[in-house]
């Protein structure tokens, strides 16, 4: 891929910025290069993206379908689901499930920072990368690419599908966290020891699965669903890259949150699983196959009572 001026400065300028922090953690100097190589790799994909004269065309499939009422309806309830239980179903104060499974312990040995200016160093990076894959994939993909290239029903798609995926993936990460009551790595330390970690009385119960690495996946199968079926970038290799950058972002975010001692290896693994599946099976069975003799045919619909909230799928395959 041939880099003009502005592509060039703006790979200097981030490799800049990243040496000024590597400079005061050596031992996260890989690490932030990646976030750094990610975020220019972003920024110049778009670049190529809005250049017309390099561009394959973008435009929606007539065989597609579009958002259906009944989707908006159900996104909207699921959304407000989603919300509600985030605000109102608080995790337990007593765990119900303590310690890890498999192979969850030796991860942690092996994996855990140690300095407390580590975990808040490579906790932050864990912020960085989720939230980097959300706003590439919503605000990049879905809105500014299709919109600076004259597609705005495609935007309008984009982002509905965007929504109706968080709605439900959001939904159904958090109310298992609330419902599984698991406590965080770091909670026997904290027990025996309140000043182990400065995060020891902040959402202590409330591990699995991990709410950062759903976040992340659900961009990255929304990501790699869009650049499979559209032409965002203009070039497959350019699409095809895209996926493959929010999938290292989702895999980062999953790493970062065992470095940081906030999550089981389970956890990051669950919330992968289900950030990803969503995200790349809804919008792939409800529209990107709609058009296929042999599309499979899903209905969604929200559970909700009291204590719990779920998502029922049932259809023909």
């Amino acid at each position: 891929m041939r880099l003009g001026y502005q592509d060039r400065w703006l790979q200097r300028v981030v490799i800049e910025l990243n040496l000024a922090a590597m400079a005061r953690l050596p031992s996260l100097r890989i690490l932030e290069k990646m976030a750094a190589f990610a975020v220019a790799f972003s920024a110049t994909a778009f670049g190529h993206a809005a250049e017309p004269s390099q561009s394959e065309s973008l435009s929606w499939n007539s065989a597609w379908a579009k958002f259906r009422p009944l989707e908006y309806v159900l996104t909207g309830v699921a959304g407000v689901a989603s919300v509600s239980a985030y605000f109102y179903l608080k995790p337990p104060e007593h765990p119900h499930w303590t310690g890890g499974i498999l192979f969850d312990d030796n991860a942690r040995d092996a994996l855990r920072v140690r300095s407390p200016n580590g975990l808040a160093r490579i906790r932050s990076l864990s912020d960085l990368t989720a939230l980097t894959a959300v706003v590439l994939v919503v605000g990049v993909d879905s809105l500014i690419v299709p919109l600076a290239r004259a597609k705005s029903d495609v935007a309008l798609q984009l982002v509905l599908m965007d929504a109706e995926a968080y709605a439900f993936s959001t939904l159904l990460t958090t109310t298992t966290f609330n419902i599984a009551g698991r406590a965080r790595p770091s909670y026997d330390d904290c027990q025996r020891d309140p000043s182990f970690d400065k995060l020891c009385n902040s959402g202590s119960t409330a591990s699995f699965p991990s709410g950062h690495a759903n976040a992340s996946a659900t961009a990255a199968g929304l990501s790699c669903a869009h650049h499979t079926h559209l032409s965002l970038y203009g070039n497959p290799w350019a699409d095809a890259i895209a996926c493959g950058t929010t999938v290292a972002l989702a895999l980062s975010t999953a790493t970062f949150r065992v470095m940081g001692d906030r999550h089981y290896v389970s956890d990051v693994v669950v919330g992968d699983a289900i950030g990803f599946g969503i995200g790349y099976t809804v919008p792939t069975l409800l529209h990107y196959m709609s058009g296929s003799k042999s599309a499979a045919t899903v209905t969604l619909t929200p559970l909700g009572g009291f204590s719990v909230y779920g998502l029922s799928a049932s259809g023909v395959f």
